[in-house]
């Protein structure tokens, strides 16, 4: 039974039951056990001042020769605090007591004058707590009750005529209330509430759970396809009541993670990764321009691409689910056919900034002036955009970035290589995947999230073409990707 719905819904709600009842009892207990307690301390606590106090005025003032009067202030004292107040010497010996019932007084010894006095050495020093609950060290073992005592030390000085000085201990014993003492019954009501809850929770839950759970093992007959990636499978949904409508929901949820499972990889990436660098050089333009670096006969060449970088954000905030689903396989590319140098050229113009920047040296080798490809211009432009920037960001200052085109059968194979640091080995075959970053060549980029290759590879996969890497550490990177070779357009 352990091992179905039903039994492990049973024995989890009844566990809780008793362990809550349990607690709460316990709880309850010790609120019941500190209130009382220290509602007592504080109450004893006054008395052991007033006793100072009058001890004191009765030492120091040579017209008080009568200890009987100080002894009847402590007893009216005690009686109204039903307790017992003792002051006790140094050595144990109590001097002066309001009363001292005979079943204690087996458990003192006397002193030397005659006088009671405390046994265990413990029971006239000063204890890290200001009150003991309990029989305080066997001063009241065998009188069947709970006591407080409250220890208070006292100095009184500059006791004439000769200036003396007296030390002692102010001890007030007082009665547990007997609410205090109903503790252990107020434990034994709660268990026992805790066991009676138990046993109806049994019905309870025999009742719900033959309700529940068919539709539970439905839905986890349907959790082990969605966890295999299929997300054909549905629960089928009778009635109208909470199961019914979980049941409904969890199939609204199926169909939104098969949504999602599509969409998820790289929305949020791209979104980081792809406003940054037309953002990057629309500042960089716009900058230029406020300051004065960019003549005035320039200002419209450079906001013509400032322009078109903001249509382009545009359009790639608008394209994003998009591509989404093209990673998916469900959107096809918008082929055209353009010249791939003009998209380089461009694509290095609207990174020009950061060039400038870092200094940096671009070398153009392009085959012919002109080289025609057949693929989608957007998602190529990303490409480029992406390499050319990666390489910015881990070429040193006043290195060199080359972009090279040239024929290859029916194929224009483009690279981008930078003079930076390279790449170790060992890390190559993972740099095109999510996420994937290496501390030993691209820790440089503390900004990035590693997505930028991966959406290079799978812009280039989607156009059924191959991207490789090529690097040697200490000697730079290169990036290789073909792309299909077009006829010039008449």
């Amino acid at each position: 039974m352990v091992r179905t719905m039903f039994g492990k819904i049973l024995i989890l709600v009844i566990a809780l039951l008793i362990i809550s009842f349990t607690l709460t009892g316990i709880i309850m207990n010790a609120v019941l056990n500190k209130m009382v307690t220290d509602q007592l301390a504080n109450q004893l606590e006054t008395v052991s001042e007033k006793v100072i106090t009058a001890l004191d005025t009765v030492i120091k003032n040579e017209a008080i020769k009568d200890p009987y009067l100080f002894i009847n202030y402590i007893q009216t004292l005690a009686a109204n605090a039903d307790s017992l107040i003792w002051i006790v010497s140094e050595d144990g010996t109590i001097i002066y007591y309001s009363e001292i019932p005979e079943n204690i007084q087996y458990n003192l010894t006397e002193s030397q004058e005659g006088l009671f006095k405390l046994p265990d050495e413990r029971q006239y020093i000063k204890q890290p707590s200001e009150y003991e609950v309990g029989d305080y060290f066997g001063l009241f073992k065998g009188t069947g009750i709970d006591w407080v005592t409250y220890n208070k030390p006292f100095v009184i000085r500059n006791i004439p005529p000769y200036s003396l000085e007296a030390r002692g201990m102010i001890l007030i014993h007082s009665r547990i209330p007997s609410i205090y003492q109903l503790k252990h019954s107020i434990f034994l009501v709660f268990v026992a509430a805790g066991v009676i809850g138990g046993i109806i929770a049994l019905i309870f839950v025999a009742l719900l759970t033959k309700h529940i759970t068919k539709p539970m093992n439905q839905m986890k007959a349907v959790a082990k396809k969605v966890a295999s990636g299929e997300f054909t499978g549905r629960i089928n949904v009778k009635g109208k009541d909470e199961l019914s409508e979980l049941s409904k929901s969890f199939n609204e949820m199926i169909t939104e993670l098969e949504n999602l499972e599509k969409m998820r990889r790289d929305f949020i990436g791209n979104v980081s990764h792809e406003l940054r660098t037309p953002l990057t050089s629309i500042k960089g333009f716009v900058d230029g321009i406020i300051d004065g670096v960019i003549p005035p006969e320039k200002h419209e060449y450079y906001l013509r691409i400032v322009r078109d970088e903001t249509s382009r954000m545009q359009d790639l905030v608008n394209d994003l689910l998009s591509l989404a689903k093209l990673q998916g396989g469900e959107v096809a590319l918008e082929y055209s056919i353009f010249d791939i140098n003009e998209l380089i050229r461009r694509s290095v113009i609207s990174l020009q900034q950061m060039f400038l920047e870092k200094n940096l040296e671009f070398n153009a080798l392009f085959e012919t002036e002109r080289m025609f490809v057949r693929a989608d211009l957007d998602s190529i432009q990303r490409v480029i955009i992406n390499l050319l920037h990666n390489a910015i960001k881990f070429t040193p200052e006043n290195g060199v970035i080359a972009a090279k085109t040239y024929y290859e059968k029916n194929k224009v194979v483009i690279s981008i290589e930078d003079s930076g640091r390279g790449i170790p080995k060992e890390d190559l075959p993972g740099i095109f995947e999510r996420f994937y970053k290496t501390d030993k060549s691209r820790s440089e980029d503390r900004t990035g999230v590693g997505l930028g290759l991966a959406i290079v590879r799978n812009i280039i996969n989607k156009h059924d073409e191959t991207i490789k890497v090529e690097s040697q550490e200490g000697h730079g990177t290169r990036f290789i990707f073909t792309l299909s070779k077009a006829p010039e357009p008449v």
